[in-house]
C-alpha cells in the first residue's frame, strides 16, 4: 500500500489510466499505484479500449486547443509587429505621414465607438432628465465626448482645426490621467463593499498605459512631418498644447477646490 491507495480506489477508470497515460507530470508512486489500481480492477479489453478512446480524444481536443490559441497568439504578435513598424520613428525606410494620419484616425474612431458605447447610459440619463445640474464636473465629463468625434472626423480630412481638436484632446487626456495617477497613489480602500463596487480601486499601472498611449499620440502628431500638412506652426503647437495644459489645471482646481 501506498500513500495514494486509499485514495485512488475512489477515482474512475477514466481518472486512473490518465494518470498511467501522463505519468511525466505525476510522482512515480502515485502512476505505480494507478497501475496497481487498474490491475485491481481486472477491466476486460472493450473496458480498456473505450477508455483509452476518451484519453485519445480528450488529448486531441486540449491540441487543438493548444494550436487554436498559439494561432492567436501568432496574429495578435504580427498585428502588434506591424503596428510598431507604423509608428516607430526609427523603423528602416521612409515613415510616410498618411500612414500615420490613417493609423491614428482608425485608433481613435475605435476609441470613439467605445467611449460613446461605454457612457450610453450615462449620456441618456443626462439629456433625457430635465432636472440634472450641469456643473463644471458634467461639463468636464462631456467635454472629451464632444470633442473626440469632431476632432477626429475634420483630423481625417486634413483640417488645420482637426489637428488642434485632437492636440487639445490628447493633451488634456494626458493631464487628466497623470492627476488621476497621482491621486490613486494616495486612495486608501474604504473598507464599506458596496462603495467600493461603484467605485472601484484603479490600479496606478492603468493610468500610466493611459498616459504613455495619449501623450505618445501627441508626441507623434507634434512630429514636422505631420505638422507641416496640417500647416501647423511650431508657436501654434505649443500655443495649442500650452494652452490647454493651463485651462485643465485650473479647470481641476475649479472642481477639487
Amino acid at each position: 500500500m501506498t500513500e495514494f491507495t486509499e485514495l485512488y480506489k475512489k477515482l474512475s477508470n477514466f481518472e486512473l489510466l490518465k494518470i498511467i497515460a501522463e505519468s511525466d507530470k505525476y510522482n512515480p508512486i502515485a502512476v505505480e499505484t494507478a497501475k496497481t489500481e487498474i490491475d485491481s480492477r481486472e477491466l476486460s479489453t472493450e473496458e480498456l479500449r473505450k477508455v483509452e478512446t476518451d484519453i485519445n480524444e480528450q488529448q486531441e481536443i486540449k491540441r487543438l486547443e493548444i494550436r487554436k490559441r498559439k494561432r492567436q497568439e501568432e496574429k495578435i504578435k504580427q498585428g502588434a509587429s506591424t503596428f510598431l513598424e507604423t509608428v516607430n520613428p526609427v523603423q528602416n525606410g521612409i515613415q510616410t505621414p498618411e500612414k500615420i494620419i490613417r493609423l491614428t484616425t482608425l485608433i481613435f474612431v475605435a476609441v470613439t465607438v467605445f467611449t460613446i458605447f461605454k457612457e450610453f447610459g450615462m449620456l441618456s440619463y443626462m439629456f433625457s432628465e430635465g432636472e440634472v445640474n450641469w456643473d463644471l464636473s458634467l461639463v468636464e465629463y462631456c467635454f472629451p465626448l464632444i470633442i473626440l468625434p469632431v476632432a477626429i472626423f475634420l483630423f481625417w480630412k486634413r483640417k488645420k482645426s482637426g489637428w488642434v481638436l485632437l492636440s487639445i484632446y490628447l493633451t488634456y487626456s494626458t493631464i487628466s490621467a497623470i492627476g488621476l495617477f497621482f491621486m490613486s497613489l494616495g486612495r486608501e480602500p474604504s473598507g464599506i463593499p458596496a462603495l467600493e463596487s461603484l467605485f472601484p480601486t484603479v490600479s496606478p499601472i492603468t493610468y500610466i498605459m493611459t498616459i504613455i498611449f495619449f501623450g505618445g499620440t501627441l508626441w507623434l502628431i507634434c512630429k514636422e512631418i505631420i505638422r507641416n500638412i496640417y500647416k501647423i506652426s511650431k508657436q501654434t503647437m505649443i500655443m495649442t498644447i500650452g494652452s490647454t495644459v493651463a485651462l485643465n489645471v485650473v479647470f481641476i482646481y475649479l472642481i477639487i477646490g
